[in-house]
């Protein structure tokens, strides 16, 4: 539930909220796997950490469609336009900043201990 306090136990849980968002903006189109890791390895020990992993985690999937989508347009430009490839380049670009940007977000809002929901995301994993 967005704004909602969630008031973590632990000293640790914070940052293992944290570390699930903001690794989706480091390792661009392969951001899902720390999220995954975090929500594997930490998801029985505090709902505060499961909420934050699974929320980053499904953003990050999500996230796959338009770097899939990007990606296959900057092949197709540099083979039929390769003057025009850099478009496919500033595409992949706002895709990973949009992970960046969101990332922050959500790590700011785990480090205050409230619950974040990214705006655009497929809701799988929970």
């Amino acid at each position: 539930m967005p704004g909602q306090q969630q008031a973590p136990s632990g000293g640790d849980e914070p940052t293992w909220a944290m570390i699930s968002h903001l690794s989706g903006g480091l390792l661009a189109c392969l951001g899902w796997l720390p999220a995954l890791i975090v929500h594997s390895a930490r998801k029985n020990h505090s709902t505060f950490i499961r909420h934050h992993a699974s929320e980053a985690l499904n953003f990050q999937l999500t996230l796959l469609i338009p770097y899939v989508v990007t990606t296959v347009i900057f092949l197709a430009m540099g083979i039929y336009l390769p003057a025009m490839s850099w478009i496919g380049s500033v595409l992949i670009a706002a895709v990973w900043g949009v992970s960046i940007l969101f990332g922050i977000l959500g790590a700011l809002g785990a480090n205050r201990g409230t619950a974040y929901r990214y705006p655009v995301a497929i809701r799988m994993v929970r």
